[in-house]
């Protein structure tokens, strides 16, 4: 207990300091008989040495309305409902989704790498009455000023998230537990675990995903009612459902936490297409089947820190081959499981309430993943056919699927030199053609300028030019080019013929440029 406590007395001495946080003195000074308390997940975190942007407190003995007035005058305030008893504060100087001013980072260690703001959740403590239909929204709330923060408490899912710290009193209020459970890595609901989820389903996905975010195991009873009740999850409103699978799925260990969710029975009532890959064998190019080669895709889009849009696509890259599966053992084949899957991945994102942008991208990916690249085969023009379908813009993303893929078959090296080198190749071909297009005089002024009639002469005065910029890019200057081209037109023929540039050497020079940046980049 005491280096529990030795902890949030750390992070109140120094975090308290910083300008988000100023209104707690304030509180103090100006409401002496009040209590204020930091609350749920960023005492759990504090405690766990994790960062958190999400800060809530629970403040008692102030009526609501002295609280709004007292908030409105030092920041922004948006009240989420009247019986509630819940403000969103935004602090002067400071807006949700934005930076945090440069005066509040005097100390990023203790502001928990929260650079970018979060509003604050301020409250009055608050009792519950469930409807026990198992809706998120099915509960009558009620806050009362005078109700002592243990009441608070236990109406709360998870005993890690259940505890208290009083800024006044420093000390640590744990009426369930959650101490013990945060030691022992310990996701237990708070009293009976059947009326908790009955309460609200979404704290099945829930307990997923502190499973999966904090490396922690989900205690047996509460492991046994999720399991139970698994087949509720598909009556909770999809929005809720997305919020808590993307944060399974951008969590470090989302390979975990989908194997949770299928080992607990979640993932056939949210995803049965994936579910349902379990035991779709494949071929001689696989040492997993179809579901094992997905979760282990995803873990190498997670472990490498990898986009939203890309880990769903590693996820569902395969998706369509349970349905193109023909025959069986090595020889076994997937003809259009790209096809197939691109379209029941936009079927799947749609009902886990995905954005078209989203669905449309991790789609996109999907359709294309199977890009070919045997350079020795595929020439310039193929590739360029290849960059016009999956989009200049989005190479870097397509090769992190291919990652995905390759890892999530087994294989040891995530880029073959095969896939470095359709990188090189896809920089070369978006390289502009060296021509005098390039410099800054244009043939209809030069012929202006010269007073020439079109014909050879003129191309050979713009070649020419184009050599002197290819020597020194400086050169490429309109003032320059004009002085330089009257020069030039003084000369016959045939010494203008010996000015032309080999342009196929600047070409390869570019390139092998290109490759060495490349180089010094990986």
């Amino acid at each position: 207990m005491d280096k529990q406590i030795k902890k949030l007395i750390d992070w109140q001495k120094t975090a308290l300091k910083n300008a988000e946080f100023s209104f707690v003195e304030k509180i103090i000074v100006d409401f002496p008989t009040a209590e204020i308390y930091l609350v749920g997940g960023a005492v759990r975190d504090i405690l766990l040495g994790r960062t958190t942007k999400d800060f809530d407190f629970v403040i008692t003995g102030v009526a609501a309305e002295k609280l709004e007035k007292f908030f409105s005058g030092l920041g922004e305030v948006n009240l989420v409902g009247k019986s509630f008893g819940v403000f969103k504060f935004v602090p002067a100087g400071f807006s949700v989704g934005s930076p945090a001013p440069l005066s509040a980072l005097a100390d990023t260690s203790t502001r928990a790498g929260a650079e970018i703001f979060e509003a604050i959740d301020i409250a009055l403590p608050r009792t519950e009455q469930a409807g026990m239909s198992g809706g998120y929204k099915d509960f009558a709330v009620q806050s009362d000023p005078s109700l002592p923060i243990e009441d608070d408490l236990s109406r709360r899912d998870f005993t890690i998230n259940a505890l208290a710290w009083s800024i006044k009193d420093e000390k640590i209020i744990d009426e369930f537990g959650g101490l013990d459970d945060l030691e022992q890595g310990i996701i237990k609901a708070i009293g009976e675990p059947a009326q908790r989820f009955q309460e609200d389903y979404t704290r099945m996905l829930r307990a997923i995903r502190f499973a999966c975010q904090l490396d922690f195991t989900i205690e047996k009873k509460t492991y046994g009612e999720i399991k139970n009740k698994a087949k509720e999850i598909a009556t909770i409103a999809s929005e809720r459902i997305n919020e808590e699978f993307t944060k399974i799925i951008m969590s470090d260990r989302a390979e975990a936490g989908i194997r949770l969710m299928q080992e607990i029975g979640l993932l056939k009532e949210l995803i049965p297409e994936l579910a349902a890959s379990s035991g779709v064998s494949q071929n001689r190019h696989h040492i997993y089947d179809v579901y094992e080669h997905s979760v282990r895709a995803l873990g190498a889009g997670a472990e490498r820190g990898y986009k939203l849009e890309v880990r769903l696509a590693a996820l569902l890259h395969d998706i369509g081959k349970p349905q193109t599966k023909e025959g069986e053992g090595v020889e076994s084949t997937f003809y259009n499981h790209d096809i197939v899957g691109a379209k029941i991945a936009k079927k799947i994102l749609k009902r886990l309430n995905y954005s078209n942008e989203v669905i449309d991208y991790a789609v996109h990916l999907v359709r294309y993943h199977m890009f070919y690249y045997a350079l020795d085969i595929v020439s310039d023009s193929g590739v360029r056919r290849l960059l016009s379908r999956i989009g200049k813009d989005n190479i870097d993303d397509f090769i992190a699927v291919r990652i995905c893929d390759r890892l999530g078959m087994g294989r040891p090296k995530a880029k073959p030199w095969k896939l470095v080198e359709l990188e090189r190749r896809f920089k070369e071909v978006q390289l502009d053609p060296i021509t005098p297009k390039i410099i800054k005089l244009k043939g209809d002024e030069l012929m202006k300028l010269l007073d020439l009639a079109p014909g050879p002469r003129v191309g050979l005065i713009l070649n020419a030019l184009l050599g002197e910029v290819l020597d020194d890019p400086g050169r490429n200057d309109h003032d320059y080019l004009v002085k330089k081209a009257q020069e030039l037109d003084k000369l016959p023929a045939d010494d203008l013929k010996q000015l032309n540039p080999d342009t196929k050497f600047y070409e390869e020079e570019r390139k092998r440029n290109l490759h060495r940046q490349k180089n010094d980049e990986d």
